[in-house]
């Protein structure tokens, strides 16, 4: 029996037995299947890139934008101040004799006022009726010249900036013809050079000024506490000075609590 030849496929090379590879079942197919699963990884990264895009885009209008956060640390200096545009109105017969007590942190300051200066006795008494005064700092001390009062700005709280500015939002006219003397108790001069005064802020003098006689009003005398007064330590704070030794709180300064004005019962004595 003639042997028959099996015709090999030209181009093929022969199978040995054992050789055959076997198939995987689907998906496992596509995964060894290098094309296809290039082809596929392909496909999946531009869907992809696609969706996060489009999604961006899509909720861009809708998307809850975060207010930033603002952090303000300077505290309002002013905004819960007494104000008075239109002045004081007459609270007491202020030709007449008076004295102040100042109640301090370090003990009373008592001041005779003057009969001279009526527009600033009377709104002195107004501003204490007021409680205008209460806590309010003496925000800058030199020995060697004044110190000075009368700036809700200026407390010993912290809770503000001492602006050295503050006041009750009005200003008075110069009066009277008082000496810039030893503890003369002076409303201060505008800054702006006019003819009138602070409503609130006053100095108390250490030493005899005449310079400023007819300047600012002189309206009362320390004749009590002057030794409060002499105890204290030079001050000068930041905000209104630019000394290099300049101080960032008042925690240590004199302190008014509280301001009463009454009639001079010495005057009222020697007159009866």
């Amino acid at each position: 029996m003639a042997k028959q030849r099996r015709k090999r496929r030209r181009g093929a090379p022969a199978e040995l037995p054992g050789s055959r590879k076997s198939k995987y079942p689907f998906p496992l197919s596509l995964l060894f299947n290098a094309k296809i699963f290039y082809v596929f990884f392909i496909v999946v990264m531009i869907a992809s890139m696609g969706a996060i895009g489009f999604g961006n885009f899509g909720g861009s209008n809708s998307r809850r934008t975060t207010a930033p956060i603002v952090i303000d640390s300077t505290p309002a200096p002013t905004s819960d101040a007494q104000q008075w545009p239109a002045g004081p109105p007459p609270v007491i017969d202020a030709t007449a004799a008076h004295v102040a007590t100042i109640e301090t942190s370090e003990g009373d300051i008592v001041i005779a006022l003057s009969t001279e200066a009526p527009l600033a006795v009377n709104s002195f008494a107004f501003l204490a009726a007021k409680n205008f005064y209460d806590g309010v700092a003496f925000f800058y001390v030199d020995q060697d010249y004044f110190t000075q009062t009368g700036d809700p700005t200026c407390t010993g709280d912290g809770d503000r900036i001492c602006s050295g500015l503050g006041g009750p939002g009005y200003t008075l006219s110069i009066e009277g013809s008082g000496k810039h003397e030893p503890f003369s108790v002076v409303l201060i001069a505008n800054s702006d050079g006019g003819l009138d005064v602070h409503g609130s802020q006053f100095r108390i003098l250490y030493t005899a000024d005449e310079r400023l006689d007819g300047k600012e009003t002189v309206f009362g005398v320390v004749i009590e506490g002057q030794d409060i007064l002499t105890n204290l330590a030079n001050l000068s704070v930041c905000s209104v000075s630019t000394a290099d030794d300049c101080q960032e709180d008042l925690s240590t300064a004199l302190i008014i609590e509280d301001v009463t004005i009454e009639p001079d019962r010495t005057v009222l004595l020697a007159e009866g």
